[in-house]
């Protein structure tokens, strides 16, 4: 039984290993738009995660934050709150300065797509790395300034169909070098609102600290293979 206790313990720490160095991404900036859009659906371009459906809020707001500096993580979750700061409470930073008047009082989303928010995030890579993100809704990724008005820059593909359309909540990862990127979200059709970006560096070792565990586990199983063999 001992045995097999610290055999599940190496499969474990082997497993975690590869994970163990992954990080949440730091954002540089950030900018906030948020609109009405009645008559819209899941496939309306205002309801993507993408650059070009700021172009497509009907009403009078459209953008409500301008650009802002904002270093802080990206981890958000929302499941009750359904407002911008209230999306923003949610992670470890504060409302962002230009959110004042309605970015600070109107719904996050509403259901039957009839309002919906559109995130930017700005962030700094040093290194080539493995970009996850997890996200409820859309999302589109674009080295920083390549946006275009048919999004053929979108680092997840041109339109990004599975990625930039709403959806249930889901991990999408890529390959990115070093560079600065803007990440789009966008919270369309009510909450919860999800939104969390992480890196691991490409070729990253393990931490010392693993290896330690790992190490003496595998020392841990030598000795009872020993001990058994002598007893035999």
């Amino acid at each position: 039984m001992k045995r097999l206790l610290l055999a599940s313990a190496v499969l474990g720490l082997a497993a975690t290993i590869g994970t163990a160095n992954a990080a949440i991404i730091i954002s540089d900036t950030v900018t906030i738009w948020n609109a009405a859009t009645p008559g819209n659906n899941s496939g309306s371009p205002g309801q993507q995660g993408l650059p070009t459906a700021t172009g497509a809020f009907g009403g009078p707001l459209g953008l409500v934050a301008g650009t802002t500096a904002y270093a802080f993580p990206i981890n958000y979750s929302d499941s009750g709150v359904n407002t911008i700061p209230g999306f923003f409470a949610t992670g470890s930073g504060p409302t962002p300065a230009t959110c004042i008047g309605a970015c600070s009082t109107n719904p996050l989303s509403l259901g039957n797509f009839a309002r919906a928010t559109v995130i930017e995030f700005t962030f700094t890579e040093t290194v080539a790395e493995t970009f996850s993100v997890t996200h409820d809704d859309g999302v589109s990724l674009f080295l920083a300034g390549t946006e275009n008005a048919t999004n053929s820059n979108n680092l997840f593909g041109a339109n990004g169909p599975t990625v930039a359309a709403p959806t249930t909540q889901r991990t999408d990862t890529l390959s990115i070098g070093p560079g600065t990127y803007d990440l789009w979200y966008s919270e369309a059709n009510g909450l919860p609102a999800v939104l969390q970006a992480t890196s691991t560096p490409t070729g990253v070792v393990p931490e010392p600290a693993s290896l330690t565990l790992l190490g003496s586990a595998l020392v841990g199983l030598g000795w009872l293979g020993r001990r058994r063999r002598k007893t035999v």
